[in-house]
């Protein structure tokens, strides 16, 4: 892991009491396991991870603490994480379950209705960070475009279950995004998206759901396709 990894992970305005202290730095790396700026096998020292997000070690050990409750990170010997690598198996698993509760997420937010003008924009910025081989950007964007619509959904307890699965599987699934080799499925991605958010605009829940589907489905058999798993 790089220093880049914590540009956008700042702490201006961080809470200064322990409990709140420690809810901010969990919403800071949560944030950087789901938005793909750390990757598997990246080992973070404490110390550092504490230095590099302006706090003591208490606070980041609170958070880590539920992180690696959760299965998203690892805490190793010698006072460091690790972000897990996962195995075929599990991240198969992963991907059953996030078609399972995504497109049941989708469905909600295509039933409900949704702003035309964010949704669009959100979606304009993943296609804008595509087209530029922006792949940091590329990644942060396709996050935001995702869990505005699942936010959509209006369900507290499916957003929940998958945030659970994108901090256990984010580091893996944005690797589709980030790999510099994948340009030739940038235009797979750019097609599943537009065809989500416009299925979600007129309300068709049904072609919504099997967009995101696609989505999920291709990305993963692209990772699959890759020495990127654990045996």
């Amino acid at each position: 892991m790089t220093d880049a990894a914590f540009e956008t992970a700042g702490t201006p305005g961080a809470p200064t009491d322990g409990a709140s202290l420690s809810a901010h730095v969990y919403d800071v790396v949560a944030e950087m396991l789901l938005s793909g700026a750390l990757q598997p096998g990246d080992r973070i020292p404490l110390r550092r991870l504490a230095d590099q997000l302006g706090v003591s070690v208490m606070p980041i050990r609170a958070a880590i603490g539920r992180l690696a409750a959760r299965g998203a990170l690892r805490v190793e010997p010698k006072r460091a994480i690790s972000v897990p690598i996962l195995s075929r198996a599990e991240f198969a698993d992963l991907t059953r379950n996030r078609l399972h509760l995504e497109r049941w997420a989708v469905s909600l937010a295509a039933q409900g209705g949704m702003a035309s003008a964010p949704l669009r924009t959100a979606e304009q910025a993943f296609r804008s960070a595509l087209g530029r081989d922006d792949a940091q950007e590329a990644v942060r964007a396709n996050k935001a475009l995702h869990f505005d619509i699942y936010a959509a959904a209006g369900s507290p307890v499916l957003m929940e279950l998958i945030t659970i699965m994108w901090l256990k599987a984010g580091p893996i699934i944005n690797l589709d995004l980030g790999e510099q080799s994948r340009r030739s499925r940038h235009s797979a991605s750019l097609e599943t998206h537009g065809r989500m958010v416009a299925a979600i605009l007129r309300g068709d829940s049904d072609a919504a759901a099997d967009a995101l589907g696609d989505d999920i489905q291709s990305a993963a058999e692209f990772i699959l396709s890759r020495d990127i798993l654990a045996s």
